[in-house]
């Protein structure tokens, strides 16, 4: 009886790769590389939001479009510059050599992008955060987040992280 599954597995491998592949080209949908970073699915947002200690975002959960990032990306630099926490002109000056994840989600019945931001020795070399959120405790002005809300077209809500 082994005899006869053995000769099945090539054709079952056959009906299996485009499967496979399939899977493969979903998950590479589910984010969208852009130039200054990586926008999450709503799907993966859901993810990321069971995680505990991790942002407090509320569903429903979605897909911020390119067009959405890019007008955010063209006020964050002048908001940057313009508030009164430490440490945030100092990122707007360094802000081309940070990567930043998009991740809509919805609060208040209004849509928000939280905009996750983070310097060059915490994504040089590393892919990882293609698709994981990343997430540190401390780390200083390496890493900050800010809220888009994308109906008023107005940032809020800006946290640097502490040196430890």
């Amino acid at each position: 009886m082994s005899r006869n599954l053995c000769q099945y597995i090539p054709a079952l491998i056959y009906m299996l790769i485009p499967l496979a592949l399939e899977g493969i080209a979903v998950s590479q949908e589910r984010i969208k590389l852009v130039d200054t970073g990586v926008i999450f699915s709503g799907e993966q947002v859901a993810q990321f939001a069971e995680i505990p200690y991790m942002f407090e975002l509320t569903p429903p959960f979605w897909t911020p479009t390119e067009e959405e990032v890019a007008h955010l990306e063209g006020k964050l630099r002048p908001y940057l510059e313009g508030v009164t926490i430490a440490d945030a002109r100092a990122i707007a000056a360094e802000l081309g050599s940070y990567k930043r994840q998009y991740l809509g989600y919805t609060d208040g019945g209004k849509k928000w992008i939280l905009v996750n931001g983070f310097c060059e020795r915490h994504w040089r070399g590393d892919d990882s955060w293609h698709d994981s959120v990343v997430f540190v405790f401390d780390g200083g002005r390496c890493l900050f987040h800010v809220r888009y809300d994308l109906s008023r077209s107005q940032f809020e809500q800006l946290e640097i992280n502490k040196d430890s």
